[in-house]
């Protein structure tokens, strides 16, 4: 039986010249693909932990029904005593993060300047570990121990022509409808990424939000872990928290809120995916290319193996082999060259992006290669190497076996 991988490789070598640019373009694909999911990753993760550190938290608690009647009858869905269920919460492992959360809008500003608001009220004493993503360009964030004090979004200060140390009043409805108005001064100004939450943003002491609203009662509990990969493991112990807790509460987790991180990451894979199909193409075309000519440099070598005994499978298999040896030389080379380019990203710095859509400020993008895309890019241009011999061994088969020995 013919050492088919032996004769296989000898064959790929026989002409050096264009092996190595065949492998070439196969490395350039394969490691095209992997540093585009590097770059996507990383956009995914820097989303996913904003979102997570600035908004939502890994999961929130809410009483049942909240998510149907919050805008209807919000007093009918508050968390009257969150005390005891924050303190359950916190016996959770991987739980670092345990604070309530109360939110409402109204028209606040200075003077006669007076804009639309979102206001969140958070408890400074338990909430500081929520401010990590958020960016302070001027003045200080929440401490322990405010009262009526608050920090603004970028867009908002302007908007209103505020100034650090100046009173802003906001007037809405307290839960029976009737208008209130209260006051904080601006401690701070923060950047959270996005120039449209930016603009309505302002964040108060729990107290002044539950006193804008006249109300004792939380919208939500917001949990933070130590690392979004144990999240998991943490729903399981929260549903023993929620079972034996009195009242009935619900959960969502942060991906079931965040719907703008949804769509980015649909949209991101589709443009990974028809990415790696072109790169899957064009290594195709590529080997095609190289495999039809090497076969036919070996028509007469072919069909003298033919004429010995040897079996159409064996002519096939011996050139799809040369076809795989290709392939998979050339992933494991571009994998290795992927490597390198996110070194070198990493110790230039990063690579200046613009600022996203909606988002207010450029970032440093880097590439976070992960073992799910490496495998796909290393599977797809092994595979198309693969198949891209099958031409030729077919055409190799079809040769006149008498024409074949002659030329």
């Amino acid at each position: 039986m013919l050492d088919l991988i032996g004769l296989a490789l000898r064959n790929t070598l026989r002409n050096l010249r264009r092996t190595i640019l065949t492998l070439v373009s196969i490395l350039i694909g394969c490691a095209a693909i992997i540093c585009l999911g590097g770059f996507i990753n990383f956009t995914f993760e820097g989303l996913r932990e904003t979102t997570i550190r600035t908004q939502l938290g890994h999961f929130q608690v809410v009483r049942e029904g909240y998510f149907e009647h919050r805008h209807a009858n919000l007093a009918s869905v508050l968390i009257d005593e969150p005390t005891a269920l924050e303190d359950a919460l916190r016996e959770i492992d991987h739980v670092t993060t345990v604070t309530s959360r109360l939110t409402f809008s109204g028209v606040g500003g200075v003077g006669r300047a007076s804009l639309s608001m979102s206001v969140v009220g958070v408890d400074p004493d338990s909430g500081t570990e929520f401010s990590d993503f958020e960016i302070v360009i001027e003045g200080r964030n929440l401490r322990p121990g405010d009262e009526s004090v608050g920090v603004v979004g970028r867009e908002l200060m302007t908007g209103m022509g505020a100034e650090i140390g100046d009173w802003v009043t906001v007037l809405t409805s307290t839960m029976d409808g009737v208008v209130n108005a209260v006051e904080f001064k601006i401690v701070g100004v923060v950047r959270t990424g996005s120039s449209t939450w930016d603009a309505v943003y302002a964040k108060v002491p729990l107290g002044l939000a539950k006193r804008a609203l006249d109300t004792d009662g939380v919208e939500r509990v917001v949990v933070l872990l130590d690392d979004t990969g144990n999240l998991s493991a943490a729903v399981a112990g929260l549903k023993a928290v929620l079972a034996s807790a009195e009242g009935a509460y619900e959960t969502r987790e942060w991906h079931e809120l965040a719907e703008f991180y949804g769509a980015v990451v649909t949209l991101y894979e589709g443009l990974f995916r028809v990415f790696a199909g072109i790169v899957v193409l064009v290594v195709l075309f590529s080997v095609v290319n190289t495999m039809t000519m090497s076969v036919m440099e070996r028509t007469s070598e072919i069909c003298a193996l033919r004429a010995m005994g040897a079996s159409s499978r064996t002519i096939m298999a011996m050139i799809m082999t040369e076809g795989a040896i290709l392939g998979i030389a050339g992933a494991v080379i571009g994998f290795g060259v992927a490597l390198v380019a996110a070194e070198l990203v990493e110790a230039a710095g990063g690579i200046e992006m613009p600022p996203p859509p909606g988002m207010s400020e450029g970032y440093q993008a880097y590439l976070s290669i992960t073992t799910r895309h490496a495998a796909i890019a290393m599977g797809l241009s092994a595979l198309a190497a693969l198949l891209s011999s099958v031409p030729p061994a077919l055409s190799a088969l079809r040769t006149d076996l008498v024409s074949g020995l002659r030329s």
